[in-house]
């Protein structure tokens, strides 16, 4: 991580309420630790549990620019498992850890930093662990008419999958009305929707859902905390709005004065 995004990482968990923010020391005394963490409610069965730390300890109110060591235990709360282990980070530095990759299960996370026996209160929070998303393709046909999905799960035969439905969420999003539901298909793999004229209103939004629960696929974006992909969108009456509703008479003569040249090139080459 550079220093730069270090450095604004930093001041992020200063300010953040998704952190727990924890620290301790004696009463009276200018010695202590302060220790961020931020854990994701979610994460992907098989694949490394990513948290990012930050510790700070103080001496007389000042803070030391020593490493720190960070102590961290899993325990399985609806599955048999038990972790623990420690690790050195810098003092002032927010640092990425990468723990064990965890079965599907719901699982609690014990963690605190220490610095020259120093440590910090725990900071305790549960999440869930849950099967990867399931691959698809979507789009728009170029003019909007119609919607397509796949999924990319495949059979043995190279099929969709089946045993791996999909369910899609439609809707439809006008301005100065906002966003409604306009329809939903389940249990669906393959599919091609035509969009009917009382469609193309507005704005309109695809959202789809796995059979795991994944939202448009997966996405973990701990410093955001978001955990789900954008859906796909088109808008149908683009050129109403700007950028492109003020240029359209600039588009136009553009494109008249370049007929207008072409058609001129013509005849005079066939004068020639």
């Amino acid at each position: 991580m550079s220093p730069k995004i270090a450095l604004i990482f930093s001041i992020f968990l200063a300010v953040s309420l998704g952190f727990s923010g924890q620290i301790h020391g004696s009463v009276g005394s200018g010695d202590y630790v302060i220790f961020r963490a931020i854990i994701s409610p979610l994460y992907i069965e098989n694949e490394s549990v990513i948290i990012q730390v930050l510790a700070v300890p103080f001496q007389d109110n000042k803070p030391v620019g020593e490493t720190c060591t960070v102590y961290v235990k899993i325990s399985g709360l609806n599955t048999n498992y038990n972790y623990s282990q420690q690790y050195t980070v810098h003092s002032g530095r927010a640092e990425t850890l990468y723990l064990p990759a965890l079965k599907e299960g719901h699982y609690d996370m014990n963690l605190y930093a220490a610095w020259n026996g120093l440590p910090s209160r725990n900071v305790d929070q549960d999440f869930g662990v849950t099967k990867p998303p399931v691959p698809y393709s979507l789009s728009f046909s170029e003019d909007g008419s119609y919607i397509r999905f796949k999924s990319l799960k495949l059979n043995s035969t190279g099929v969709p999958d089946p045993d791996y439905p999909f369910k899609l969420e439609i809707y439809e999003y006008v301005h100065g009305s906002g966003e409604s539901l306009i329809t939903t298909y389940k249990d669906i793999t393959n599919i091609t929707i035509y969009v009917p004229e009382n469609w193309r209103a507005g704005i309109l939004y695809v959202e789809v859902i796995d059979c795991w629960g994944w939202r448009n696929s997966a996405t973990i974006n701990l410093a955001q905390m978001q955990f789900q992909g954008i859906p796909l969108s088109y808008d149908y009456h683009y050129t109403q709005r700007e950028p492109f509703a003020s240029r359209m008479p600039y588009y136009i003569i553009i494109s008249l004065i370049l007929l207008v040249l072409a058609i001129w090139a013509i005849r005079r080459w066939f004068n020639e």
